[in-house]
């Protein structure tokens, strides 16, 4: 039996926190906050030894911006289970 005012949650707060992470680290690939796209591509093709294909910085800006709309749309439907 529910208390008055306590509503049952089927969200996880670490839920949240997960997809805020990747909408924020999305976000810095996407607008490649100081050169964070250049630095982060820079890492990859030194600890991939080279394969990196025809992988660019600006599709790792893609793929950030991708990831941020991922991220934003996972905090929106975590809060809104949590409140609904």
């Amino acid at each position: 039996m529910e208390q008055a005012g306590r509503v049952a949650s089927n969200a996880d707060p670490i839920s949240v926190l997960i997809c805020g992470a990747l909408a924020v680290a999305g976000a810095v690939l996407a607008f490649n906050w100081k050169g964070a796209a250049d630095r982060f591509f820079d890492l990859t093709s030194s600890v991939t030894f080279g394969f990196v294909g025809s992988a660019t910085p600006r599709l790792l800006r893609f793929v950030g911006g991708g990831i941020a709309i991922l991220g934003v749309v996972g905090v929106v439907v975590e809060i809104s289970v949590e409140l609904g």
